[in-house]
């Protein structure tokens, strides 16, 4: 399978195609993804700030998109399945991925397998087997690690932990479980803290990076838990609630909610812009996405809101302070310019 799949990988360089949309306070436009007519089952889109690129799976296309968040131009990597049907009625192929030590780490469900690619080259460079369906990999740098989320397994609900080397040629292998008994929702990596955040129902659970174990559960206070995010640096770590709310935990006191909002219904994913202390949330069943400004304490209020599209449930900022939210629907992304000031 490996061979197949080396032979299968092609590099491209697409230039985008844009359209532009109107909206009162945010102004988007959208960003074609190749082969997206017809919709494509986004879920996790992140951004390398080594690399400088988006990394943007591209579901049922079998295609790895890495965007420039300066020209805009794509570069595909493909040679993973596509359009597998899922239980749910989803066609997926791949839909996440993370960076780290200059390589990237994308699980596919076809295959059951967490693929290592190489960047440089756009090919795999090795792979190891997945022990059931993947929902969310991130990189954890301080143990060169790799985690994957598998919440769905009816046998055990896992984060699966694999160590990665590039000592000779790169290699990746499973280590152990970390075992739950629901969840695990989301994953973010806090490397200041030496911590890992998770939703497990009603609670977010805090996972110590080196001994691999749950050393907190604090009440997130939502009724559906979903995404994650974190600002090490000023003791926050960020819950978007289903229900359509934002919650602000104190990581240093044990978890004190500090801050709440409540906007639009269908919060899933979120994500963080640390330098501006902003916190970007796509609310998929009022189709928008709402900024929202952090406060020293960690207080919450909303700076704007732009329309989005229906099920736009994942987000990702970058270091041009643009905002990236998906389409799937349309197998788009839309992108909008955060040009709100500061939170100081």
């Amino acid at each position: 399978m490996f061979v197949v799949l080396m032979t299968l990988m092609l590099i491209g360089v697409i230039n985008p195609v844009f359209a532009e949309s109107t909206n009162t306070s945010l102004q988007s436009t959208a960003v074609s993804i190749p082969d997206g007519r017809g919709g494509i089952h986004f879920d996790d889109i992140n951004y390398s700030a080594s690399l400088h690129k988006l990394l943007v799976p591209a579901g049922r296309t079998g295609k790895l998109y890495l965007i420039d968040p300066v020209s805009y131009s794509m570069t595909a990597i493909t040679g993973f399945s596509s359009s597998i049907k899922e239980v749910k009625g989803v066609d997926t192929g791949i839909s996440s991925a993370d960076e780290g030590e200059g390589f990237i780490f994308v699980p596919d469900h076809g295959t059951q397998k967490l693929n290592v690619v190489d960047p440089k080259t756009g090919s795999i460079v090795t792979s190891a087997p997945l022990a059931s369906d993947v929902d969310f990999v991130r990189y954890v740098g301080v143990n060169h690690e790799v985690w994957v989320t598998e919440p769905d397994s009816k046998e055990k609900k896992i984060i699966e932990v694999f160590k990665f080397t590039t000592e000779g040629k790169p290699a990746i292998y499973h280590s152990l479980d970390i075992t739950f008994t629901k969840g695990p929702e989301s994953l973010t990596i806090d490397p200041v803290h030496q911590k890992a955040y998770t939703n497990l129902g009603k609670n977010a659970a805090v996972i110590d990076l080196k001994s691999h174990t749950v050393i907190a559960n604090w009440p997130n206070s939502c009724e559906k838990s979903r995404g994650t995010a974190v600002d090490g640096q000023k003791g926050f770590l960020f819950v978007g609630c289903g229900e359509g709310k934002a919650v602000v935990l104190d990581l240093n006191q044990s978890g004190k909610q500090v801050g709440s909002l409540t906007f639009g219904a269908g919060v899933d994913l979120i994500d963080y812009d640390s330098s501006l202390s902003h916190l970007y949330i796509p609310n998929g069943k009022s189709a928008t996405l709402s900024v929202l400004g952090v406060s020293p304490k960690g207080e919450l209020s909303l700076l704007g809101v732009g329309q989005a599209a229906n099920r736009a449930h994942c987000v990702a900022g970058d270091d041009q302070n643009n905002i990236w939210v998906c389409d799937p629907h349309q197998g788009q992304l839309l992108r909008y310019k955060d040009a709100f000031a500061a939170v100081k």
